[in-house]
């Protein structure tokens, strides 16, 4: 199995000093979070974890989700390990220039002399992806949203084209595209520059006008073997789409039954596009895992973590509704006992996780689980502790090894990687 850590990166801060307000903008704070953060990438890198990944939100200065350039925090971890892959949960598609981000991933791969995977999400808050998207008239997709059903196409189609542009510009040297927001290279560029003419042929028309481009450096990786991941899914159209494009969906929702309705259709869309896989299989799943002592001390140390991220930040955003069990109507208690007592937070003892750990991936099916680590307020010795039994004694007790995904170069790639001199 594999395991890959989502890495929540909050301020260094305890509850209290977060309810003081403007945590995110406190310098110490900022620092403190780097300095865990690291101690945690370190560390997940000699466990054997296969990659770990930061999401894209923007204006945090309430210090919960301090990650605005996910790919920048995959340059700095990249600086600090060797063999550990280097991922988003994810970059927000509709809200970014594709072309600026598939330049920024390519660069990334060669930093981390290819372990950069991809991952990209469509955005659920508001004020990230309608500010920073506003000029691609850019929406979020909330299932509360009055306008759900245009804001959401809306999304959706910016999502498709923008993954459409990055393909390209990792498949190919030179590419076009023409859209229906982004036509690429626009008319009318003069370009006859006699260097391009001579060392980039095709780029330039026989005319003197630009018609193709190319970024430079194309990814390290044989770009058809890049793993890419969309996380925080349940919706159909998006585990359909990623079933046919080959691409990984991290599913959301810890309940059984509705997990497996997500299974199921990913999987007979896999098979509708021709790719022959089994059951449970090409799909992540989140988890928030906190192994101790006894079980009452991961009960706390999870409250403590992410149990006071997710109940203060993310419940407003109606993450409560992926807790949600079949049928069942009302609210839902805004508490981490909820969380752990639905399954999405697997807590306690080794003996414990060992045995709700069995039970899920017996279930699903699983060999991929995503465990969403809220640095911050949780303490960072306790978390690395947490790890440590989680790969060190609950997984051997279930007869379950970690094990990693091998990048593949480019096969022009013959060289010496940058590290090697």
């Amino acid at each position: 199995m594999r395991l890959g850590s989502f890495i929540l990166p909050s301020a260094g801060a305890t509850p209290e000093q977060f309810e003081q307000g403007f945590a995110g903008q406190n310098p110490i704070y900022y620092q403190k979070g780097l300095r865990d953060a690291g101690r945690l990438i370190q560390q997940l890198e000699d466990l054997g974890f296969d990659f770990i990944a930061f999401s894209e939100h923007h204006f945090h200065v309430e210090g919960l989700e301090i990650s605005n350039n996910p790919v920048l925090l995959g340059t700095w971890a990249a600086m600090q390990t060797k063999r550990i892959r280097l991922g988003q949960m994810g970059s927000v598609l509709p809200a970014r220039n594709p072309i600026l981000l598939a330049e920024d991933l390519a660069m990334l791969d060669h930093f981390s002399e290819g372990r950069m995977m991809a991952g990209f999400a469509r955005g659920y808050q508001s004020r990230h992806v309608a500010t920073i998207g506003q000029n691609m008239n850019a929406f979020p997709t909330t299932a509360t949203d009055p306008e759900f059903e245009e804001h959401d196409r809306i999304n959706r189609e910016l999502f498709t084209e923008h993954y459409t542009i990055i393909r390209k510009a990792w498949d190919n040297s030179l590419f076009s595209h023409h859209g229906e927001h982004w036509q690429i290279p626009p008319e009318g560029i003069k370009w006859d520059h006699p260097a391009t003419m001579h060392m980039a042929p095709g780029m330039v028309g026989n005319d003197g006008m630009l018609k193709q481009v190319g970024i430079a450096p194309q990814t390290l990786q044989d770009p058809s073997t890049i793993e890419v991941f969309t996380p925080f899914t349940m919706s159909e159209d998006t585990i359909k789409w990623a079933a046919g494009e080959g691409v990984i969906p991290v599913i959301f929702t810890p309940i059984e039954e509705i997990a497996k309705g997500c299974l199921n259709l990913y999987h007979q869309a896999a098979q509708a596009a021709g790719r022959d896989i089994p059951w449970g299989r090409g799909v992540g799943h989140f988890r928030d895992i906190v192994v101790a002592d006894t079980d009452q001390e991961a009960f706390d140390i999870a409250a403590s973590g992410m149990g006071y991220i997710w109940n203060r930040w993310h419940h407003w955003f109606g993450f409560n509704e992926a807790l949600r069990y079949p049928g069942e109507t009302g609210k839902i208690p805004n508490t981490h006992e909820t969380i752990r007592e639905r399954g999405y937070a697997l807590c306690g003892s080794v003996d414990t996780v060992a045995r709700k750990l069995e039970h899920m991936i017996e279930t699903l099916n699983t060999d991929l689980i995503v465990p969403w680590m809220g640095l911050g307020p949780a303490s960072i010795d306790k978390l690395l502790k947490s790890n440590e039994l989680l790969v060190e004694k609950v997984l051997p007790k279930i007869g379950i090894e970690l094990k990693q995904f091998k990048p593949t170069l480019r096969k022009e790639f013959q060289g010496d990687l940058w590290r090697s001199a």
